[in-house]
């Protein structure tokens, strides 16, 4: 049996973003002491933190530096090496690394989710730009380049939209395999996120419908705006995954939903994810409460909705624009991360607005003038 951890324990956290620091400051709250490693002196996390180790995440010596003060430990980065943190001896850490090698990679996932036969865009792998023109012909246009290994980043992607652009996409083939994925005419973009504990219970938090530009994610709303038969199927995946998974944790998983309400499951999330930053106002527990539960054998309790919610991101250009809301928005939820955010795009806080009215809280977000309403999608 999984031995308890109790308040007063260390939690070290791999990684310092703002996300870590959500999940540090959720720890703290719980009367657990927090240590962070960070490749970041300045990070988010390391201002709340009781131990702080500074140095490369992948590094199988600061990993144990942290380690040896810490009764459980948790990664909050994505791209962290799996082979380096099977390297570490005598550590506990609960969440393993089973879906850290299938979440980054590409192909891995999709072989993943074919294997559960559920729904993905149409894909081919690519290793030459002779592969891009026998792919095409049965993916159609358009497609997404991407490559196979996630960490490369968007600036590695290309979109196809016809023969014309195949040419051009070879300058893209430079980092070993690619997945060419067809485009998904998509309606909206859902979220769950999901708790697992050691004895393989399952807690499912509310389905969001999430807004991205340029990939980043600029807004959320629960609960999602979708009918109840595409509610429960996601509700169906989420539980086929979550058995299917060899993890202790909270994760998610996102979809596509197309205009005829048919699913696509887009990938999986290994962590607390930023869309379910709007939980820590909408239901009676906070996804960082419900991860620090399964890593220390706590009981995961049943969750419930308190309110509808809209959280919007503030990225870095606009922090400064956001403070006359917070002298006239007292019942709006603010959280400003004080980060080392370099981008003026880049994610700097949140606001989170529990409503009675979703469509009239989105237009009072944009009434703002702050936030420009978000492109149609799909």
């Amino acid at each position: 049996m999984t031995a308890v951890i109790y308040p007063d324990s260390m939690i070290g956290i791999i990684g310092g973003d703002a996300n870590s620091k959500l999940l540090a400051l959720a720890a703290k709250r719980l009367g657990f002491r927090v240590g962070i490693l960070t490749d970041t002196l300045d990070s988010p996390a390391a201002g709340v933190a009781d131990v702080t180790e500074m140095g490369a995440l992948n590094s199988v010596t600061n990993l144990q530096k942290l380690a040896q003060f810490c009764d459980a430990m948790t990664y909050q980065y994505e791209n962290i090496d799996t082979s380096v943190l099977d390297q570490l001896n005598a550590v506990n850490l609960p969440q393993g690394t089973d879906i850290l090698a299938i979440t980054q990679d590409r192909q891995l996932e999709k072989v993943f989710f074919e294997s559960h036969n559920l729904n993905i865009a149409p894909y081919a792998t690519i290793v030459d730009i002779n592969d891009v023109y026998d792919a095409v012909a049965s993916i159609g246009y358009p497609c997404v380049l991407k490559p196979i290994q996630k960490g490369y980043g968007k600036q590695f992607q290309h979109i196809i939209y016809g023969e014309a652009d195949i040419a051009g996409s070879e300058k893209y083939l430079t980092s070993g395999t690619y997945i060419l994925e067809s485009w998904v005419p998509y309606e909206s973009e859902l979220t769950i996120m999901v708790a697992k504990d050691a004895d393989k219970n399952l807690a499912y938090m509310p389905v969001v419908e999430n807004v991205f530009v340029d990939q980043e994610l600029f807004e959320t709303i629960v609960p999602a705006r979708i009918k109840p038969a595409v509610m429960a199927e996601v509700q169906r995946i989420a539980e086929l995954v979550g058995n299917a998974l060899d993890y202790v944790g909270v994760f998610g998983i996102e979809f596509f939903l197309t205009a005829s309400d048919t699913l696509y499951v887009k990938r999986l999330v290994p962590g607390p994810h930023t869309s379910g930053n709007i939980f820590n106002e909408a239901t009676n527990v906070s996804q960082y409460e419900l991860h620090l539960r399964t890593l220390c054998h706590w009981p995961l309790p049943k969750i419930k909705l308190i309110s509808p919610a809209v959280s919007v991101t503030i990225p870095k250009r606009l922090i400064t624009d956001t403070f006359t809301q917070v002298l006239i928005k007292p019942d709006w939820h603010f959280y400003y991360y004080l980060d080392n955010a370099q981008n003026d795009n880049d994610r700097a806080g949140h606001v989170t607005i529990l409503t009675t009215d979703t469509r009239r809280t989105l237009e009072q977000i944009y009434d703002t003038e702050i936030w420009n309403q978000p492109p149609k999608k799909g």
